[in-house]
């Protein structure tokens, strides 16, 4: 989103001058919801807003609790921080491209990872040692930090007063969770504010720490000082876990949302208020699937996007309990927590794409989409698809992608007809496409028909990073009616990482699948050995 669209539902961004607004790269907003840190674009960081415990999150010193206007960090200028983590007591975790991890504000549980436990005032760095892998994430509870890198290792440091640290002690310093953990590859993380969860490549979810409102799923009250397994989802593939308070949401491969823990403001959306549970519940089957969740440990708000686009909220929404999903007319999830938590603070960092005034156009790459939609006068090649016109630049073409310079330095045939005429895909599929070739990213949320066109497109243009995004997108996708027909397609375009998704999505709903309308009307028999010989591997015959 634009500047302008933030500012319109974040009214603390008026703050901020016109001058640094045009270098923000994301924003967080934290605290009681008038604390913000700003990255920018040219590698510095900011912060302005409350500091409304006197911790020292601002991170500009000792005594420095208000501040009006954004004012930059120094000490964090050009260091590359790229992830920030902010703990709902009042401190900061960061961490630079090259693995280096600067802490700030209230320290008194251990929670900076410096070993000390006294609060910091300007951001320091910490010694750590990560095994010379790369940070993919940082998370926070209370007073207690969870860390993924990317060997699928999970570090923890901080308070462990309900075993949230889950290394059965207390540690001052970033250190490795074992026990359960270990040899397993953990993909996503998240904090409540005294419990801890990690989900692994295979879809199961793991939970330690307080467990007193039912937060860990577990079917008990019991808190545990080590990951345990999420019983209540132990036959669901789950692929992405967040946190409010005292309550999880999990989002399922297929696209399913199940809540869990505490209830007293409805975010279980269970269609009560006040219950705890125990075991996660899934919401109603009449909303349909979803892509994206969202919760923060600031708040009791819960939301999800569906995959048609939907924002829905439900939980403490704007001083009053909603007890089942609500849907809304907002266009993102970040916009949820802006109108309806309380306090409005960010649930992720928002991602800014900075408005571009008139006669300046900014990177090249923001050049090359602008003028995907512009410029008229100047295209000089014709697509049609569906009998559908599309123009573009052949130039622009020519350097972003290899086919298209090999047609049109071949002099092929079709550059000699009127358009180029598309036969094989859809319109739509092929406006994506063209807008990857000129931008290298594919915005928003694919439909799965759209996903399965553009990874035949990648394929007969040769698009291999494509090619990986689409298989990405579809591997999320993948549902007991659509396992089988998804593998066929993996095979035939040999998107390995598609077939393998399947393979393991068919070894844990194994008999679901082959009870399905479309493998049952398979014919070809080689890819069925194929299918089965793959879910074999990942354990479909082990009992």
């Amino acid at each position: 989103m634009s500047f302008s669209q933030y500012k319109a539902v974040w009214p603390v961004f008026a703050l901020i001058p016109s001058k640094l607004r045009q270098k923000i790269k994301s924003a967080h907003v934290y605290g009681d919801g008038n604390t913000v840190l700003i990255l920018t674009a040219d590698d510095e960081v900011y912060s302005f807003g409350r500091d409304t415990n006197s911790y020292g999150m601002l991170g500009q010193g000792q005594g420095v609790v208000n501040l009006l206007e954004p004012k930059k960090i120094e000490v964090l200028s050009k260091k590359g921080i790229h992830l920030v983590a902010i703990g709902s007591i009042g401190f900061v975790v960061t961490a630079t491209a090259n693995g280096e991890i600067y802490t700030w504000g209230y320290g008194g549980s251990g929670n900076l990872g410096n070993g000390g436990t006294s609060n910091v005032f300007m951001p320091a760095a910490i010694t750590a040692n990560f095994g010379g892998n790369r940070i993919l994430r940082i998370s926070c509870g209370s007073t207690h930090t969870l860390l993924l890198t990317e060997a699928g290792q999970v570090f923890s440091w901080g308070a462990h007063s309900n075993g949230q640290l889950g290394n059965d002690k207390q540690t001052y310093r970033p250190e490795r969770v074992t026990n359960s953990l270990d040899g397993k590859f953990v993909v996503d993380i998240a904090c409540s504010s005294l419990s801890s969860f990690a989900v692994i490549d295979t879809g199961e979810m793991y939970a330690w720490g307080c467990n007193s409102s039912g937060e860990l799923g577990t079917g008990s009250g019991s808190n545990s000082t080590q990951p345990v397994l999420v019983t209540s989802l132990r036959n669901v593939l789950i692929k992405q876990v967040v946190c409010g308070k005292v309550h999880f949401l999990a989002l399922s491969k297929s696209g399913n949302v199940y809540a869990c823990g505490n209830n007293t403001n409805g975010q279980l959306g269970d269609g009560t208020v006040g219950n705890k549970s125990y075991s996660a519940k899934m919401l109603q089957e009449k909303l349909g699937s979803f892509s994206q969740v969202a919760a923060t440990h600031f708040s009791d708000l819960s939301a999800a996007l569906s995959e048609e686009g939907d924002v829905y909220v439900w939980g403490f929404c704007r001083f009053q309990a909603v007890s089942s999903p609500m849907k809304t007319e907002l266009a993102s999830l970040d916009d949820a927590f802006a109108c309806y938590s309380s306090p409005p603070v960010s649930w992720r960092p928002l991602p800014i794409v900075t408005g571009i005034p008139h006669g300046y156009r900014g990177d090249v790459l923001t050049c090359l989409k602008n003028s995907l939609y512009e410029d008229e006068d100047v295209k000089d090649v014709t697509f049609i698809v569906e009998n559908k016109k599309i123009r573009a630049h052949k130039i622009i073409l020519m350097i972003r992608c290899d086919y298209f310079r090999k047609m049109f330095q071949g002099d092929w045939a079709e550059t000699k007809k009127e358009g180029i005429y598309v036969g094989d895909f859809t319109y739509v599929a092929f406006s994506v496409f063209l807008e990857y070739v000129y931008t290298g990213t594919v915005a928003g949320s694919l439909d799965l028909p759209v996903a399965v066109d553009l990874l035949q497109i990648a394929d007969c243009y040769q698009e291999r990073k494509l090619q990986t995004l689409c298989e990405e997108t579809l591997k999320d996708r993948i549902k007991v009616d659509n396992c089988a027909q998804l593998f066929e397609i993996s095979t035939k375009y040999a998107a390995k990482l598609l077939q393998t998704g399947c393979a393991k999505f068919g070894a844990h709903h194994m008999s679901a699948v082959i009870s399905s309308d479309y493998f049952k009307q398979m014919t070809n028999p080689q890819i069925i050995q194929d299918f089965l010989f793959k879910v074999a591997q990942y354990g479909a015959f082990k009992y």
